[in-house]
């Protein structure tokens, strides 16, 4: 047993995953932020949650003749150079709405030295 090592996460670990929960939080934060803006607002107004490029991102309110079980809201991502909408998401819940934020904002980063990544 003289080669039993217990390993434990390094600080730089711990801070890494402190580092994503606190991402998060602040993700869903702007999120129940921007969607209480949203329900105060006329009807067909959209909130822009970010600009990258030509790229924006969108929270949009949910149609009143959507199915049954109606979303909140709508995340979308919107090319303004093309004049073309990219993506959009039905979210339920804000937790959604966190998660397609984020994976809109990894698809609008621009790549290092290059043009953005389409």
């Amino acid at each position: 047993m003289a080669g039993l090592v217990i390993v434990r996460p390094t600080n730089k670990a711990r801070g890494f995953v402190v580092g994503r929960a606190l991402e998060y939080n602040f993700t869903t934060l702007r999120i129940s932020r921007a969607y209480v803006s949203l329900v105060s607002r006329p009807e067909g107004e959209a909130i822009s949650l970010a600009w990258i490029g030509d790229y924006e991102i969108r929270l949009r309110a949910a149609s009143a003749d959507c199915a049954a079980r109606q979303p909140l809201f709508f995340i979308e991502i919107f090319d303004h150079d093309a004049q073309i909408f990219i993506d959009s998401r039905a979210c339920h819940t804000l937790a959604e709405g966190a998660v397609a934020f984020d994976e809109f904002l990894h698809l609008a980063e621009p790549v290092a030295g290059g043009p953005y990544d389409r």
